[in-house]
């Protein structure tokens, strides 16, 4: 039975399926915060960059927390949600991983890649710098201190960790300091946190700055956009949510920017509260883009045989069609990320991109995949395709079309509300501006 939707969109292209089924946690190697009724579940195994299992990890869906055991694995269940569910994975000196889900799955692969980690004495002004994103951070002297507001003494470790577009927490869904829901356009983001000793979180303390020098991700050309350094384009600084998944615009008071060609020059000022959550440390930071009016495109299949997705002799692991995208960012720099779709996939959905802006999509066949699923192979769009697209090879096509626009976003909604489905696809009650169809035939 085809699922209701398979989600391609800037932040999760990366999303894996049909991974080999995960070791189950034993109960004496799982902790948990809450309990839900087991509506939607999810199982998967968490690994570092390395292939090494990540024990320990904290993996929170809809505020339902689970550990890892000692092979990287978990499994949780929770109250359906026809919003869909914040899967959040996260451990101190790791990349964090945060995805919107429509529906419970099983056997996920995720990756957290290790960061750039550094001990040091926190009574010492200190500045570090991650050799792999050129990003440094300059720690002032008692800058960080415990829940209890204590400064911290002793041995401190410091984890930087610098995203790209591609790995990027959440899926670019923000609101501004005004409560506008916006979607964003990244120059440049970064995860910071630090330890005591005994594994405590610390916090930055009031009036306590930290000055972060932010550069450009190479992947979008290493220069500032003309628009930033212009003001032709809204960018600030934003801060994300882990519970929500979502950036918020934390105002000048706690955080700042000052942009110049290759990067972004941040100031966090840390702000009285009375908790700390482990599961944010010193927080997630962006220099961001932001765009009112975000496009939002629908993939369909029609038709397609199974052959396509699982040429025979059928695997056990259906490899899929491969599917990409690109379109240039406001820097006029070509990015794009692909994802393998299968066969239970009834459509999928793009959302957050650049509005009326051209978009790229692609589709390759698996290897042995039948001649005649490349060969008979449409790429029909609305708005149609731009000259002289569709193009056509022996094992897939790509197609060419505006992206069109609109002023809902996120992952769009229903006139209820409720996340699409394939039946709101079939109706035409969604909000998407444009369309396309992919579809082959014996």
């Amino acid at each position: 039975m085809k699922t209701p939707a398979w989600m391609l969109m800037p932040a999760l292209l990366g999303l894996a399926c049909g991974q080999p089924a995960p070791e189950v946690p034993a109960p004496d190697e799982v902790a948990s915060a809450s309990a839900a009724v087991a509506s939607a579940v999810f199982s998967g195994t968490v690994l570092d960059n390395r292939g090494v299992p990540v024990a320990n990890a904290r993996v929170t869906i809809n505020n339902i927390l689970r550990l890892t055991n000692s092979a990287g694995a978990y499994s949780v269940s929770v109250a359906e949600s026809k919003t869909g569910y914040v899967l959040d994975i996260r451990k101190d000196g790791y990349s964090p991983v945060n995805e919107l889900k429509t529906e419970g799955l099983l056997n996920q692969k995720h990756v957290l890649a290790l960061g750039y980690t550094a001990k040091f004495d926190p009574q010492r002004e200190t500045t570090l710098r991650d050799p792999t994103r050129n990003i440094t951070v300059k720690i002032p002297v008692g800058s960080l201190v415990t829940a209890s507001g204590v400064a911290a003494t002793g041995s401190v470790t410091f984890t930087i960790v610098g995203h790209g577009p591609r790995d990027m927490p959440g899926d670019w869904t923000a609101r501004n300091a005004a409560g506008t829901p916006v979607a964003l356009e990244t120059v440049g983001a970064v995860t910071l946190a630090a330890t005591d000793a005994a594994g405590n979180s610390l916090t930055l303390a009031v009036g306590k700055v930290l000055d972060v020098q932010l550069p450009v991700p190479t992947e979008l050309g290493g220069r500032m956009p003309a628009c930033v350094l212009n003001a032709t384009c809204r960018t600030t600084v934003w801060r994300f949510e882990p519970k929500t998944g979502q950036w918020s615009e934390p105002g000048q008071a706690v955080a700042s920017a000052q942009f110049n060609t290759t990067g972004s020059s941040l100031k966090i000022v840390g702000i009285r509260k009375s908790t700390i959550d482990p599961a944010d440390g010193l927080g997630t930071w962006n220099a961001d883009i932001e765009h009112r009016n975000p496009a939002c495109t629908i993939i369909e299949f029609v038709n397609v045989p199974l052959d396509c997705y699982n040429p025979p002799p059928a695997a056990s692991v259906e490899p899929g069609l491969e599917m990409g995208f690109e379109q240039m960012t406001s820097g006029n720099v070509p990015f794009g990320k692909s994802a393998t779709v299968r066969s239970s996939a009834a459509f999928t959905v793009l959302y957050n991109l650049r509005g009326n802006t051209p978009l790229d999509l692609s589709v390759e066949f698996p290897p042995g995949a039948p001649a005649w699923c490349a060969g008979n192979l449409s790429l029909t769009s609305t708005p149609g395709a731009i000259a002289p697209y569709p193009q056509f090879w022996s094992t897939g096509g790509r197609t060419r079309f505006n992206s069109g626009t609109l002023s809902f976003v996120g992952y769009p909604k229903n006139s209820l509300g409720a996340n699409i489905t394939f039946a709101d696809v079939a109706t035409g009650d969604h909000p998407c501006g444009s369309h396309v169809f992919v579809q082959t035939h014996p």
